[in-house]
């Protein structure tokens, strides 16, 4: 979502507040009126503040009280504090990289989806977190030759590329049980999703061609006013439906 700031204005209704008092003073009517007109100014708010720390390692859904590092100047809503740049990947590769997405101790709760965009192709894959579900019709299951050490439910889980949402704790299996990552209530600390995975795979038949890339991406929608209900279904399915449009109209 875009963090940046637009000038909107409104201009207020000009309100009589009185017109009385009709004194006849000779035959001369004299009318007694007073008017006011106020001009607010509106700036686009999404509410939604970016966080200062990285995650905190031993926990990485929270900000975490012990959380001290400053997290990258250019990571703004997504960090990641296991990948290095330019990896090296080959066939049957494990690779660290562990997307997780945050808001500010002083930001509103948002609905957070995130998209990955993976350019390694087929044979290469992700386990999805615990704290995340794929988005119907728009995740792609990874169907091949599994890692020795992904097994059970793990192979479920598993995902070439996709939307996905946030869930929290609540085990959904789908979009239907998307939570609101809630900030801080002490308004002292970042708070993060947990990580959306934490590995790349790739199986025996990998090749590493001109596409070398694996891209996450961000959205994240929170209440416009304070006091508005998030939490209806209606209000769920169309941010759901905007996430979709704007999953769609993504540059690839």
């Amino acid at each position: 979502m875009d963090s940046k700031q637009t000038g909107r204005k409104r201009t207020g209704l000009v309100v009589a507040l009185a017109l009385c008092c009709i004194l006849a003073v000779g035959g001369v009517f004299a009318w007694f009126s007073a008017q006011d007109s106020k001009t607010n100014t509106f700036v686009q708010g999404n509410g939604v503040t970016e966080p200062e720390k990285k995650p905190d390692p031993t926990k990485p859904e929270g900000g975490g009280e012990g959380s001290t590092e400053d997290k990258k100047s250019d990571d703004k809503y997504i960090t990641e504090t296991e990948w290095n740049d330019n990896s090296a990947i080959t066939p049957g590769a494990i690779v660290p990289k562990n997307p997780n997405v945050g808001i500010g101790k002083t930001s509103k709760d948002a609905y957070v989806f995130m998209e990955v965009e993976n350019n390694l192709g087929a044979n290469a894959y992700f386990v999805l977190g615990s704290n995340w579900a794929p988005v119907y019709g728009k995740a792609t299951a990874y169907n091949g030759e599994y890692d020795v050490t992904i097994s059970g439910d793990k192979k479920t889980r598993c995902y070439t590329s996709g939307l996905f949402v946030y869930v929290g704790d609540s085990k959904a299996v789908d979009e239907t049980g998307m939570a609101m990552l809630k900030h801080d209530p002490k308004g002292v600390k970042d708070m993060y999703t947990g990580e959306a995975f934490n590995k790349v795979y790739t199986n025996s038949n990998f090749t590493l061609d001109a596409n070398k890339t694996i891209e996450v991406k961000a959205y994240m929608a929170a209440a416009s006013a304070d006091g508005e209900d998030m939490t209806s279904q209606d209000v769920k399915n169309e941010i759901i439906a905007k996430a979709n449009a704007w999953s769609e109209s993504n540059p690839k």
